[in-house]
């Protein structure tokens, strides 16, 4: 089968290759096949092979991770490991032979406070240089420079924006309570963001990555909390009946959904970003609840069990033209609708009592399953923001870590290992 990728006459970052034949990647086509990619080590300084290591190592992880990519591996290549970082120094016939397409080079600085790396991106088969980069930041930065040129390559072969700088929130079961806690989208970089003693529940971001949106119980019943990111700061947003629970901001930021129970009745509603003007917008008498937004903010999915089991259903955000959108299965939860707007991930337990994940088309109603045979629970996706890749957590390998998937499954990565139970990720935006 042939490999998709558009040649397109196209403005090159380099100055000198004005206009010449670029190699797009067109994620999601019936034909997509990954590109074959080289990345053989980084020349370095003396003082910096150990940072030259790392970087190696988190860039060939992060494009790998990308699904967009086939790393090639380095026991095979053929090229002299002294070869230059400029096309004229680069035998382009030896990366040919080994099945190459692209080619990264880089040269790796370090000084007593800084270190830096001069990126380039080769096309083999064109034999020139298509993107070069110089990054640098602080001496411990070396992640962040590396997922800083992972994804101008994402960018220059699909020309969406990397996922490489975002993070992924986690509620974490610890001894001494939970904690919400923040992950490169690789699994590194734990940071733990807030501890509470008490019941902590179902973390979201606020779309502009500064504040996190939360259920607690210090005031002694399920209430929605703000946590701000710069102050750490926490603030009591949102409580209505007996009980509210798993907000989640709008696309946009304006509103917020959530899960309340009032007299006995769980139903969705909707309220504006700071807690004003709450109302309920489902008023059936069955369960309804865990909401989620379609990415333009006009429609909402949720779980209702008013046909007997949960199912999933879409509804205007006002609550309007409810309709039901799964039919398969007989206990469907916790759905979440892609930013590209063309799937709902969503949470599936079958007769085994073994949970899954599966994605929906919202208009079509076909599903399509993520996961099989992989742990008894695999549960809670969540979407990268370009909507290319699913994290979720899974106890495939014992208690509950994170993995990233491609949408369809066929790539998964179990990216955590922490020696506590991991739930409810969330997957923050672009520039967090």
């Amino acid at each position: 089968m042939t490999p998709t990728r558009t040649l397109t006459l196209a403005l090159l970052v380099l100055p000198s290759l004005a206009l010449a034949q670029r190699t797009y990647i067109e994620v999601g086509s019936p034909n997509f096949q990954p590109l074959p990619i080289a990345v053989p080590p980084f020349a370095h300084e003396t003082s910096a092979q150990a940072e030259a290591a790392e970087l190696l190592q988190v860039l060939r992880s992060d494009l790998t991770l990308s699904g967009i990519f086939d790393l090639l591996d380095p026991k095979g290549f053929l090229a002299d490991s002294g070869e230059g970082l400029t096309a004229p120094t680069i035998r382009f016939a030896r990366w040919t032979d080994v099945g190459a397409e692209g080619l990264v080079k880089a040269l790796v600085r370090k000084t007593s406070t800084e270190i830096g790396g001069e990126f380039h991106l080769f096309e083999v088969r064109a034999g020139r240089e298509v993107l070069f980069q110089v990054h640098r930041g602080p001496a411990s930065s070396v992640r962040q420079l590396a997922h800083r040129f992972a994804n101008d390559v994402i960018q220059y072969y699909t020309r969406e924006p990397g996922i490489f700088l975002t993070r992924i929130l986690a509620l974490k079961k610890t001894s001494r309570g939970r904690e919400i806690v923040a992950y490169d989208v690789d699994g590194q970089r734990a940071e733990v963001l807030f501890r509470d003693s008490g019941i902590v529940l179902l973390p979201a971001w606020r779309p502009d990555g500064k504040a996190i949106l939360f259920t607690s119980y210090r005031g002694g019943r399920p209430e929605l909390w703000t946590l701000d990111l710069a102050t750490r700061r926490q603030h009591r947003l949102l409580a209505v009946g007996d009980l509210i629970t798993g907000g989640v901001y709008s696309p946009d930021g304006r509103k917020i959904a959530f899960t309340a129970s009032q007299d006995g009745n769980s139903d969705v509603w909707v309220a504006n970003a700071d807690g004003s003007g709450a109302r309920r917008v489902t008023t059936d008498s069955a369960i309804d609840g865990s909401p989620t937004w379609a990415p333009d903010a006009k429609r909402i999915c949720f779980v209702s069990n008013r046909a007997g089991n949960p199912h999933l259903y879409v509804m205007n955000a006002d609550g309007s033209d409810q309709r039901r959108l799964t039919f398969q299965g007989n206990y469907n939860q916790t759905p979440r609708w892609s930013p590209r707007g063309d799937l709902v991930a969503f949470t599936a337990r079958d007769e085994r009592k073994v949970f899954d994940v599966f994605t929906v088309s919202p208009e079509t109603g076909k599903i399509q399953r993520v996961t099989q045979d992989q742990g008894r629970t695999n549960e809670q996706p969540t979407w990268a923001p370009n909507g290319r890749l699913l994290a979720f957590t899974s106890d495939r390998e014992g208690r509950p870590q994170l993995v990233v998937s491609s949408p369809t499954g066929d790539r998964q990565t179990v990216v955590t290992r922490e020696e506590s139970e991991i739930s409810t990720p969330e997957w923050g935006p672009l520039g967090r």
